[in-house]
């Protein structure tokens, strides 16, 4: 339980796995969602930040006194030290947010949606750990548009192996079904489940 007497439930997961359903579905229930992506997009945006990605990238990431996000992530996972720059540089920011966002919650529930949640060791504040797998054929389906499966091996490369992460989660969830009321069964499942050991 967080300092603010929060239940916090996190999900983290492969690369088009299905995070963010299972996030929304945890939505539905009555926790409050935390999407750590959009946070993210919000805190590029500040004066310090900009001034950090700027002394450590250089100017060239920038357009019309912004950072181009889609050129930052180019930037960062062209190798590991510029990907670890990064983390080092955003993520402060990102956890500072991300505990706000819960502290000023109504809800008794938070679910936070990490893909870098052992990187971040945002795993460390929170009660429950959801890790959601799937197979890679529909993980390409899903992804298909929105990111080259080349680049999502890239950025895979640069984590934790899922092997350990499932180790480290206390739910693991192999999401190969298409059927949506699968995820609504899960997803009340666990919140039993996690209600009563809460008691």
């Amino acid at each position: 339980m967080s300092k603010s007497g929060k239940i916090i439930i996190a999900i983290t997961g492969e690369i088009g796995a299905g995070k963010s359903t299972y996030t929304e579905e945890f939505e539905k229930h009555g926790a409050c969602p935390v999407y750590t992506d959009a946070i993210t997009h919000e805190i590029l945006k500040l004066d310090e930040v900009k001034s950090l990605i700027k002394k450590g990238f250089g100017k060239s990431l920038f357009q019309n006194n912004g950072i181009n996000p889609k050129k930052l992530a180019n930037r960062a996972f062209k190798n590991r030290t510029d990907w670890q720059k990064l983390i080092d540089i955003t993520h402060p920011y990102i956890l500072k947010k991300t505990k706000e966002i819960i502290t000023k919650s109504t809800s008794d529930y938070c679910v936070v949606d990490a893909p870098l949640l052992f990187e971040s060791k945002f795993d460390k504040n929170s009660d429950f750990v959801i890790l959601i797998k799937a197979d890679a054929k529909l993980r390409k389906e899903r992804l298909k548009g929105r990111m080259d499966w080349k680049e999502v091996k890239r950025r895979t490369s640069y984590l934790i192996p899922i092997e350990e992460k499932e180790r480290l989660a206390d739910i693991v969830i192999e999401n190969n079904s298409k059927e949506k009321r699968k995820v609504k069964e899960n997803v009340e499942k666990i919140f039993r489940r996690i209600k009563s050991k809460r008691g």
